[in-house]
């Protein structure tokens, strides 16, 4: 995506909330990509996937009007939508994973290869960013956002204190955004 993804998407989302069908197709084109990798990521089976996709924008179809800019970037709050979206179809399907083992293999899942069509420069800086954190801020970011573990969550599958994992996604956050720019 270019720089000027956010501006774009944000116009987007002013003209989905005012009911722009045209919008939201062309919303789904751009962003698609980048939600449904993280999906994936989340469930690890495709048809799952894209049935949660197509739910994920449903919901940002019926939600457009409570979107405010001022709050968090369009990408942002769509993200958190496609993974809320996951996690309630794991629960649903009783398919959570949140052993040891998965620690080590979230954290893998930043070396794994992007998708060939969400492969752009902001996905390689982001990668690179990722890399230069320390290796419990960085299963603690994999298990957040990719496996959509709470911070409680996490602890325990960590075996640490619930205020060293929100230190390490705070500073792991922190990291990011100077690390990307934000």
């Amino acid at each position: 995506m270019t720089t000027h993804a956010p501006h774009i998407h944000a116009g987007l989302m002013t003209k989905i909330a005012c009911g722009d069908k045209d919008a939201l197709a062309q919303l789904y084109h751009t962003i698609s990509p980048r939600l449904f990798g993280i999906i994936l990521r989340m469930v690890r089976r495709r048809d799952w996937a894209e049935e949660i996709l197509h739910d994920t924008f449903i919901q940002i179809w019926q939600s457009a009007t409570y979107y405010d800019e001022q709050r968090s970037e369009p990408q942002i709050w769509l993200s958190h939508i496609a993974r809320n979206r996951a996690i309630d179809y794991l629960r649903k399907h009783e398919n959570r994973c949140c052993s040891v083992e998965d620690i080590t293999e979230a954290e893998e899942s930043f070396q794994a290869p992007l998708p060939a069509e969400d492969i752009h420069q902001e996905a390689r800086r982001l990668q690179q960013c990722l890399e230069h954190l320390p290796s419990e801020q960085r299963q603690s970011i994999a298990l957040a956002y990719y496996r959509g573990l709470s911070q409680t969550e996490i602890a325990l599958s960590m075996s640490q204190p619930e205020g060293t994992v929100k230190s390490w996604i705070r500073r792991a956050l922190a990291h990011l955004r100077e690390c990307v720019g934000l």
